[in-house]
């Protein structure tokens, strides 16, 4: 059995080349800018057809789901602050197998989620800019986009995290600007509760409503450069939660009392809803979209290339994804394959169907990372120096595990088929790894 002086050995080599140069509001924007995609211009419509007038209460619960799916998370982080997010610490808790099953599924549903992000974005924008609504100007605008990120994102993790706290706080202006003018056009008589709400079309909206707040378990992908990762992890991780639930609850409840029923069959359900009050601004939704979109993917391409670097580094994939680059100290090759096979989802992709595919897939992460936190917490494994013990651990992961359970019985057959070939293939895979090696300079 593998020892706990081994496993902080082990940890500690993992990162060696990267810098330490994320603080508490850098990760707070990175969260922020993770959770904030181009979805909370799109998921409104996809709500309101599934449960109507309950879609708030759908995003309520959803976010009380993954506040306590992140309690597990935000301590196994705080014991195991490894690049790698989740990979790293189910690595420390099970073992590489299930490190790798880990990784690789939250990997696939980090880059499923952002190519939806981008393809919904897109979509807003091709109302406005038929030149970008399909063919060859889409694919050309989506390639110049990942294009733009991974150039920041070589450049160095300080510079990258610096620009997703930017991008951030740019796209909330418009969402800010929706909120303040919307409110003045709320009609209560939009407000109406359906009398039924089919059970099949509620299993489809809590779907949406936990990608809405998903991802934040992709942010945990730079944990290794973060500093005082136990202390300042689980602060920005909540912060991001509770602001961006109150946000998406607010925003659903002035676009339902601006639209009524028909914010159900809107293509923009944002931008459609402010041009009820003034057509000029709708121009501004739409840019605010663009602008989502180019910090989630930001955010995303940020965190997620590390988790490509973490397998590089310990031999799970081709060893160039574990090099970093000699004077910017970042993993160039993961950054680069990343863009590039993302890019290609997003271009050919539609954001429903990449959406629900990246939810069902991390169902499988969130059961197994709060599996690894009461198995940490139970080895007393602290690898950055004492952690705070979080109250109700345990009832927080069996809470977790029964709300997953249920979402995964909420996919398709052809969905279930998919993710579970995507498993079945992963596993097999781990065969093929190779022996780990140190991260090489570039």
């Amino acid at each position: 059995m593998t020892s706990r002086t081994d496993i902080a050995a082990t940890e500690r080599a993992r990162d060696t080349g990267l810098a330490h140069a994320v603080g508490l509001w850098p990760l707070t924007g990175s969260f922020v800018g993770i959770l904030i995609g181009a979805g909370i211009f799109s998921v409104p419509a996809t709500m309101a057809a599934a449960v109507e007038g309950y879609a708030p209460l759908a995003y309520a619960a959803c976010a009380v789901v993954m506040g306590t799916i992140m309690l597990c998370f935000a301590e196994a982080t705080a014991r195991v602050p490894s690049s790698g997010g989740p990979y790293g610490f189910a690595v420390a808790a099970f073992g590489p197998f299930w490190g790798w099953m880990v990784g690789a599924a939250n990997l696939a549903s980090a880059a499923l989620a952002s190519g939806a992000l981008v393809a919904a974005a897109v979509a807003v924008i091709g109302t406005m800019v038929p030149a970008v609504a399909g063919g060859a100007g889409r694919a050309l605008a989506i390639a110049g986009w990942f294009g733009l990120l991974t150039v920041i994102n070589i450049r160095g993790v300080g510079i990258a995290a610096r620009f997703v706290s930017f991008t951030t706080a740019i796209k909330l202006l418009p969402l800010l600007l929706f909120l303040v003018v919307g409110v003045t056009a709320v009609h209560p008589g939009n407000f109406q509760l359906p009398v039924i709400v089919n059970a099949s079309d509620a299993g489809r909206a809590a779907i949406m409503g936990i990608f809405m707040f998903s991802g934040l378990e992709c942010g945990l992908g730079i944990a290794g450069e973060v500093r005082d990762p136990a202390r300042n992890i689980p602060r920005a991780m909540f912060t991001a939660l509770f602001a961006v639930a109150l946000l998406a609850i607010a925003i659903q409840m002035v676009a339902m009392g601006i639209m009524g029923p028909a914010l159900g069959q809107s293509l923009a359900p944002l931008p459609d809803a402010i041009a009820r009050v003034s057509a000029p601004l709708r121009l501004v939704l739409v840019l605010g979209a663009a602008a989502s979109a180019l910090g989630y993917v930001a955010s995303d391409s940020m965190v997620s290339s590390r988790a490509l670097f973490a397998f590089g580094r310990d031999g799970m994939a081709p060893a160039a994804f574990g090099r970093v680059h000699a004077r910017t100290h970042a993993p160039f090759v993961a950054i680069t394959v990343y863009a590039v096979v993302t890019a290609g989802l997003a271009i050919s992709g539609t954001f429903e169907k990449l959406a629900i595919l990246s939810t069902l897939l991390v169902v499988f992460v969130y059961i197994i990372g709060c599996a690894a936190a009461l198995k940490l917490r139970r080895d007393n494994i602290e690898l950055a120096g004492p952690v705070h013990k979080i109250p109700g651990l345990l009832a927080a992961a069996v809470f977790s595990f029964a709300a997953m359970i249920w979402l995964g019985f909420q996919s398709t057959r052809d969905e279930a088929i998919g993710i579970a070939l995507f498993l079945i293939v992963t596993s097999t895979a781990y065969r093929f790894r190779r022996k780990p090696q140190a991260a090489a300079f570039a």
